[in-house]
C-alpha cells in the first residue's frame, strides 16, 4: 500500500509543474509593473522517522524537485533500507546526478545537515524532542525549517453519531502501522448517552483485530512495533495508566509471538484528561477514552494539549460538525471519516506539531520563496 500511494503522489506533485502561479500586483505608479514570483530555495535536506521510510521519502522530494531545488534525504537509522533501493530506482532514471542525493547514519549525520550552511530548508517529520534539536541546529544560519512533529489526535464522538461509523474509523486509525501514526486517533472523548454502547462496541472492535507477523501470515491486520523500546514505551504508559485508575476493557498486556515486538490492541475506559496517557503521544494499539457531558467540554478538552495536527468529530448534526470546525484548534479536522489525509488537502499543525505542512498547493510552496520585481516601464 505504501508503494503505491508513493506513486500516486509522485504523480499528482508532476501535475503542479504547469500550475505554478505568480502574481501581477496592481502598482500605484503609471506604467509600473509589480511582478510576484516564486523560485526555487536551493538545497532542501529530508531529514525521515522510520513509520512511513518509503512515501516519506516523496512527501519531501517530489515538491522539491519540483519547484527546482536539489534534495539529500537522510533515512532514519531503524529504516534505511527503503531509501537505498528508492535511491537505487532513481539511479535509474535520467535524473541528473547530484539532484537527489542520500545520506545514512545515526541522529548525528542530521544534525550536521541542519548546521549546514549550505542547506536553505531543512524538512524533518519525527518527534518534539528531535524537532527543536533541530531548530537549534539550523538557528545561526536562519536556515528555513519545515517540521511535522507528531500528535495527540482527539475524537470526539457525539450522542447522535453513527456509532457503527465511529467504532469502524476510530479503530481502523488506532490499529494503521500498528498505531505508529502520528495523525491518527489518539484519545477519544465519547458523549455520556453513548458511552458504554460506544465503549463497549469499541473493545470488541479492537478484540478481534487480527495481530502478528505479515511476513509469515498477509491476512494479518497489524504488524509488530518498531522496536523493544519501542515496546517498552507502550507497555509502561499502559501500566501508569491503569494504577491511576483507568479501566482496562481489553489487551493490556504484551503479546509474545515468538517474533516481532507485539502488543495487544488495548482501550482504556475511565480515563481522565489528567492522566499522561491522554496526554502523551502513545504511539501504539492502545485507545483511552474519557466520558464527557456535551460538544464544549470535548471541544475544551481536545484543545487543552500541547499538540495539535489532527482531530475528528463523529455526529449526524451539520449544525454541531460547523460549532466544531470553528472552534477545534488542529490543522486537520476529520468530520464522519477515518484521520487519513489527502494529497490534494494541507497536512500542517500547531502548537508543537510543527511548523508549515505538507501536500496540495500549499506544501509545493513551502519549497519556494518569492521574489517582487518592480518594472517601470
Amino acid at each position: 500500500m505504501e508503494v503505491n500511494f508513493t506513486a500516486d503522489y509522485l504523480d499528482y506533485m508532476a501535475e503542479w509543474a504547469r500550475r505554478i502561479e505568480g502574481e501581477i500586483i496592481t502598482s500605484d505608479r503609471p506604467d509600473e509593473q509589480i511582478f510576484l514570483l516564486r523560485k526555487p530555495l536551493g538545497v532542501v535536506a529530508g531529514i525521515l522517522p522510520w513509520n512511513f521510510p518509503f512515501f516519506l521519502i516523496a512527501r519531501k522530494l517530489a515538491p522539491a524537485l519540483l519547484t527546482g531545488n536539489t534534495i539529500v534525504i537522510k533515512p532514519s537509522e531503524e529504516t534505511p533500507i527503503n531509501a537505498h533501493e528508492f535511491a537505487r530506482l532513481v539511479a535509474e532514471t535520467d535524473l541528473p546526478p547530484g539532484v537527489f542525493n542520500l545520506v545514512s547514519g545515526a541522529g548525528s549525520v542530521g544534525g550536521q545537515l541542519s548546521a549546514h550552511a549550505g542547506i536553505d530548508m531543512v524538512s524533518f517529520t519525527g518527534s518534539i524532542a528531535t524537532g527543536s534539536r533541530i531548530m537549534a541546529a539550523a538557528a545561526p544560519n536562519l536556515t528555513k525549517l519545515n517540521l511535522e512533529l507528531g500528535g495527540k489526535a482527539p475524537a470526539i464522538v457525539l450522542a447522535d453519531a453513527d456509532l457503527d461509523l465511529a467504532v469502524r474509523a476510530i479503530r481502523d486509525s488506532r490499529i494503521i502501522n500498528t498505531g505508529q501514526v502520528c495523525n491518527c486517533a489518539e484519545r477519544v472523548y465519547v458523549e455520556r448517552a453513548v458511552a458504554e454502547d460506544f465503549i463497549e462496541r469499541i473493545g470488541r472492535a479492537m478484540a478481534a483485530t487480527r495481530y502478528g507477523d505479515p511476513q509469515a501470515d498477509t491476512n494479518v491486520e497489524m504488524g509488530p512495533l518498531i522496536n523493544a523500546a519501542g515496546l517498552d514505551k507502550v507497555a509502561a504508559k499502559v501500566d501508569v495508566a491503569l494504577g491511576q485508575g483507568a479501566r482496562l476493557v481489553t489487551g493490556g498486556r504484551r503479546a509474545d509471538l515468538g517474533r516481532g515486538f507485539h502488543f495487544q490492541p488495548t482501550v482504556l475506559a475511565d480515563c481522565r484528561a489528567d492522566m499522561p496517557i491522554m496526554r502523551e503521544e502513545i504511539f501504539g494499539p492502545v485507545l483511552p477514552i474519557q466520558i464527557v457531558d456535551d460538544l464544549d467540554e470535548a471541544i475544551a478538552l481536545a484543545n487543552d494539549c500541547e499538540y495539535g495536527l489532527t482531530s475528528s468529530v463523529y455526529t449526524r448534526s451539520l449544525g454541531k460538525a460547523m460549532h466544531a470546525m470553528r472552534e477545534i484548534d488542529f490543522g486537520e479536522t476529520y468530520i464522519n471519516r477515518e484521520n487519513f489525509e489527502a494529497m490534494q488537502g494541507y497536512h500542517a499543525g500547531v502548537r508543537k506539531s510543527g511548523i508549515g505542512g505538507a501536500d496540495g498547493k500549499h506544501g509545493l510552496y513551502e519549497y519556494t520563496h518569492t521574489q517582487v520585481v518592480y518594472l517601470q516601464g
